[in-house]
């Protein structure tokens, strides 16, 4: 199976009309917001989008995005960390702002103003809203003047003293 490239421009009434599914990828580095927060530009956005409309005919956008390969800066030790991001989308597109505050809270809004979507800029915004706040390998060791930061001190519990006054009664 290849993969297929995504058009920049959709019709989303159209498509929503007609029920498609669209599955294909492009480049993170065809992503400009998304690299401002990246090492660089590596990686791919492999993309399943089911356009429909949902039970009061809004045109909904349902499906999965996953950017694979993408290189965040661990906060930890400050090295590249290769990591995937993973969106679940469900989003309404609307044509302005009134739209979009009557939607359910389980909907999120996409405003476009006559129709077409740009689809690198919904898959950018969605993929920076799924970046971790603060980056890290998840087996990250590293040791500071202090010595080791995962070591902690055994602390007293300040209900010790008065444990120990009731075992004396």
């Amino acid at each position: 199976m290849f993969d297929t490239p995504l058009a920049r421009i959709l019709d989303s009434r159209k498509l929503c009309d007609s029920q498609q599914l669209i599955t294909g990828s492009i480049e993170v580095a065809e992503l400009d917001g998304l690299l401002s927060f990246l090492e660089s530009d590596a990686g791919q956005v492999k993309v399943t989008l089911q356009f429909q409309r949902d039970d009061r005919r809004r045109p909904l956008i349902t499906g999965q995005v996953a950017a694979k390969g993408v290189e965040i800066l661990c906060q930890r030790c400050l090295q590249i960390d290769i990591q995937e991001l993973l969106v679940d989308l469900n989003v309404v597109v609307v044509l302005d702002e009134a739209q979009a505050e009557k939607l359910p809270a389980e909907y999120d809004a996409w405003i476009v103003e006559d129709g077409q979507l740009n689809i690198r800029e919904l898959l950018d915004q969605e993929l920076i809203l799924s970046l971790p706040i603060v980056p890290y390998h998840a087996d990250c060791k590293v040791e500071t003047q202090y010595g080791d930061a995962g070591a902690t001190q055994q602390q007293e519990s300040p209900f010790g003293v008065l444990a120990s006054l009731l075992q004396k009664d």
